[in-house]
């Protein structure tokens, strides 16, 4: 009996939506001020450049991953072009959570589009991201 192979190859996975990744930073205070270059893993997470709707179940993933994390946490919007509300929910969920257990985020790169989308939305102070001049806000 001969079995019959399909013509259509198997679908590839998608890449996940974002890298979570650690760092290595000096820590700064007692070990610092007495001259010891002791490093410490600072949790990152990359956001991709298109961070829509259909990436937002990866980017959960990578955020639930560090959000209890007792060091800051780095979002890397270096590389964003596109953005959509549902990518603001989830980062506004994991802001206020950190937050909430008095812990901070930092952002790494600019990403005018993620910037003005929140500000649209008046998200910027919620997120705590940076404010720029060429986004409507003083200098």
């Amino acid at each position: 009996m001969k079995t019959s192979v399909p013509n259509n190859p198997p679908k590839r996975k998608r890449a996940a939506a974002t890298t979570v990744a650690t760092a290595k930073a000096p820590v700064k205070g007692v070990a610092a001020s007495a001259g010891l270059d002791k490093a410490v893993a600072a949790p990152a997470v990359a956001l991709t450049s298109n961070c829509t709707i259909k990436d937002a179940a990866a980017l959960k993933q990578s955020l639930c991953a560090v959000v209890d994390a007792n060091e800051v946490v780095t979002l890397d919007a270096t590389s964003v072009e596109r953005v959509d509300t549902a990518i603001l929910q989830l980062l506004c969920a994991f802001v206020r959570a950190r937050a909430a257990s008095n812990r901070s985020v930092a952002w790494r790169g600019d990403a005018p589009v993620l910037s003005d989308s929140a500000r649209l939305l008046g998200l910027q102070a919620l997120l705590a991201l940076p404010q720029h001049p060429a986004n409507g806000a003083s200098a």
